[in-house]
């Protein structure tokens, strides 16, 4: 079958999420990705994507605003791979692989990521939100099948009028083939002496995000239990964060990192926290990053926000802890520092076991494939 995998614009990293499936059914079916416009940085990715925005037409930031207006380049660009079915991510930026399927009498399936979805709640009426609603109009009239990434976003699609009869849940999964423990008699976590355990984030450095909850949380803790806290990304709490870094050496400021570079530190760690928070309209939808590191063996925190609490196991593969919550979590972090060294060796084993049985890719990938079948039938 030839898919023709969509989507508006196309960052990478951080957004694999797009190429995945494509990825690791790549055996089964012949596919093509094709975005409005993309910023492909990582130089190791298997797969080529086509773009209606060229990229000599300037830096992202410009290509972005181009892209604005590339839906029938986008458009004619899909036809010409003659797909038998087109995989749309997001409900936004629909007009190009909409017009494709219609014209070729071809089913389409979109993925609801949470962006979409929040859009489809806006009540403003600006230009771009027009845009956007007129895209979700789209989605919910050519759907052949809706998916979301988890039931909360599910349940919130709905509200907001999409299609129960043709939503369904699909839990994106993660390559737990890639995403590891450390193999052999290296430590991890709580097994290291040589210096304080380590408590990682990873993701944009956002109010959303919950980073001046850890940060806080953080610096309170470290006078009575001595750790690190490890912070990857890059975002607009960048200053503040090198700030607090600079008044507490407790806090290291590790910038954005390759997939590699993040894995090594989530292995490395004795917990991940994404203490993640609605924000406005915005919600976390999924936060995969929750199950890379438990596929690596680390424990999670999380404020049990949008999806997360789909993503952890709470007393067993990890800890939730109400929103917004910061003694809640100062607790948790402060638990899961004192845990017995087979305590939280036992909870690693149970957290990369749940994940390699529930959330990985490669059963994300099977579920995928039936749905493809199903609608191309």
């Amino acid at each position: 079958m030839r898919v023709a995998v969509t989507t508006g614009l196309l960052p990478i990293p951080p957004l694999y999420v797009v190429v995945q499936h494509a990825l690791q059914l790549a055996d089964r079916h012949e596919f093509r990705v094709l975005a409005r416009a993309a910023e492909v940085t990582d130089a190791q990715l298997p797969i080529v994507v086509d773009t209606a925005v060229p990229r000599g037409l300037g830096p992202w930031s410009v290509r972005q605003y181009l892209a604005l207006a590339a839906g029938g380049t986008h458009a004619r660009r899909i036809r010409a791979t003659e797909p038998d079915l087109i995989h749309q991510h997001f409900a936004t930026w629909m007009h190009g692989p909409a017009s494709a399927a219609r014209q070729l009498g071809v089913p389409l399936v979109t993925t609801l990521h949470g962006y979409d979805v929040a859009a489809a709640e806006a009540a403003e009426r600006t230009p771009l939100a027009r845009f956007h609603a007129g895209g979700i109009e789209l989605a919910i009239a050519q759907s052949r099948r809706l998916l979301a990434v988890s039931r909360s976003l599910a349940d919130r699609a709905i509200a907001a009028g999409f299609p129960a009869d043709r939503l369904d849940v699909h839990y994106q999964g993660i390559d737990a083939e890639f995403f590891t423990p450390y193999s052999g008699s290296q430590p991890h976590g709580s097994e290291s002496h040589d210096e304080p355990p380590a408590l990682l984030f990873v993701g944009a450095l956002a109010v959303r995000k919950g980073l001046p909850d850890l940060l806080r949380a953080s610096i309170e803790l470290a006078a009575t239990t001595p750790h690190r806290l490890q912070v990857i990304g890059a975002g607009p709490l960048e200053g503040e964060l090198r700030a607090a870094a600079a008044q507490h050496p407790h806090i290291e400021v590790l910038g954005s990192l390759p997939r590699e570079g993040v894995r090594a530190a989530m292995r490395a760690a004795h917990a991940l926290v994404l203490p993640t928070q609605q924000d406005g309209r915005w919600r976390e939808a999924a936060g995969l990053v929750l199950l890379e590191a438990q596929a690596c063996g680390t424990p999670a925190i999380a404020y049990a926000s949008g999806g997360t609490p789909e993503m952890i196991v709470d007393g067993e593969t990890g800890v939730l802890v109400p929103e917004r919550d910061e003694p809640a979590l100062l607790d948790a972090l402060r638990s899961m520092l004192a845990l017995p060294a087979e305590t939280h060796r036992a909870m690693r084993e149970r957290a990369r076991n749940w994940v390699v049985a529930e959330r990985s890719l490669a059963a994300s990938a099977e579920q995928l494939d039936a749905v493809y079948r199903e609608v191309a039938a």
